[in-house]
């Protein structure tokens, strides 16, 4: 292979890969859509370049968003969302969403009793057993 072929081959390549980009981006621009292109990245952790209201946001809508949190320190969630909420910094409505008798996520893990926190401003609630995150609950109409 000449060098002029290997030139035009790694271009092409180059201009395919940003019309993939650009065309993911178009058809997904929203960051709180799970299907974001920056929303997929900073999901599997491949990049930090995302508005973190918009990436919670994003978690309501992702099928498995309890595997972004599960097994995570409470350190660790505060690493990766910014911050996070105890119990008593949230409003009496999300308070409620764990005095529930059974308040259940993905994996049906009751919330009484056990140490929460929630993401950011959100709705999102991680169950925490042992110092690690087990579920996560969106304490939304409950």
């Amino acid at each position: 292979m000449t060098k002029r072929t290997a030139i035009s081959l790694l271009g092409a390549a180059a201009l395919l890969v940003l019309g993939v980009y650009a065309s993911w981006l178009a058809l997904y621009p929203e960051e709180s859509d799970p299907r974001n292109i920056h929303y997929a990245l900073w999901k599997h952790g491949l990049s930090h370049n995302i508005d973190l209201d918009s990436a919670v946001a994003g978690m309501t809508h992702d099928t498995r968003a309890v595997n972004i949190v599960k097994g995570m320190s409470r350190v660790q969630l505060d690493r990766r969302f910014g911050y996070v909420r105890t119990l008593d910094q949230v409003t009496p409505y999300l308070r409620e969403c764990y005095t529930l008798p059974y308040t259940a996520g993905e994996r049906g893990v009751p919330a009484r009793g056990k140490d929460v926190v929630f993401l950011r401003d959100s709705w999102q609630m991680v169950i925490l057993d042992n110092g690690k995150a087990v579920d996560l609950v969106l304490c939304k109409g409950y």
